[in-house]
């Protein structure tokens, strides 16, 4: 039997001959690519901006940023975590990247560095002490790597401290970080704030699942939307069944744990604490 680190190279062979295989992988950065990209972008934030813009009451704001195009599940992932947000709050603000898998569509702008970061920046300039942040990493990782990859292709990745950079002007603003990839516990130490809670899919030294070519959603990600209705749990009760949940399906598949870790921050631990459906009371 194929062990797990062989299987997962496995897939991501299989996923990156597809993508070559199709004759239609696009790189980010050509012109007529990054055109289409770029109004794409502009359209998200503008619509982002008009909502909060004309609300006075408090909103979550969502970015989900699906980072390789290796596999269609960070997609899913991005799709997934929004739907159940859209369960507090009907009106979620949501901002989509992703970098297309083969069968995927070209619909929302590529997650490239410079996107992320511009995502960000807009995120800290529009929320307001009424809102939440919640914003989803998912992609392959390594110890201080979160990948990304366009067409096959490998791009600049993003570091611990590029993203606490990046996300600077959220300093102070009550936001949540989902990180669904390997080895983000590393990410832990340079993102945790006061006001910023950190989940992720894995400690610094190991892996997490549910990221080849064909899963409908990373392990992470689907034990944290299995909740039927998010109004009536808290995201720490969420977050502790969660960990059940993946370290029982790790167990029966015979699977390192993953062993997913969380950082809160002392301003965030009242709403971190409190059903999710009273986040906006």
């Amino acid at each position: 039997m194929m062990n797990s680190g062989l299987l997962r190279r496995y897939f991501l062979i299989v996923g990156t001959c597809l993508v070559f295989l199709s004759g239609c992988a696009t790189s980010p950065y050509q012109q007529e690519a990054k055109q289409k990209s770029d109004v794409l972008l502009d359209e998200q934030l503008r619509q982002a901006t008009a909502a909060i813009s004309a609300d006075s009451k408090g909103r979550i704001l969502y970015a989900g940023f699906g980072m390789h195009s290796q596999s269609k599940v960070f997609r899913s992932d991005v799709m997934s975590v929004e739907q159940k947000l859209k369960g507090i709050d009907p009106n979620l603000v949501s901002i989509r990247l992703n970098n297309p898998a083969l069968g995927d569509p070209s619909d929302w702008p590529y997650a490239t560095q410079e996107n992320i970061e511009r995502v960000l920046a807009q995120l800290g300039a529009m929320a307001r002490p009424q809102d939440k942040v919640v914003v989803l990493f998912s992609t392959h990782g390594n110890k201080q790597i979160l990948g990304i990859n366009a067409s096959a292709q490998d791009f600049k990745s993003l570091s611990p401290s590029w993203i606490n950079r990046a996300s600077s002007g959220l300093r102070g603003k009550s936001t949540v970080f989902l990180m669904s990839a390997c080895y983000s516990g590393s990410f832990l130490p340079e993102i945790a704030g006061p006001s910023r809670i950190v989940l992720t899919a894995a400690a610094a030294d190991r892996s997490s699942f549910g990221c080849n070519f064909y899963s409908t959603k990373t392990f992470f990600v689907e034990a944290l939307t299995a909740a039927p209705d998010y109004t009536s749990i808290s995201l720490n009760q969420l977050f502790e069944q969660a960990k059940q949940s993946i370290a029982t399906k790790e167990s029966a598949q015979k699977l390192t744990p993953s062993l997913p870790q969380k950082s809160v921050g002392g301003a965030a631990q009242s709403w971190f604490d409190q059903p999710m459906g009273q986040w906006l009371k």
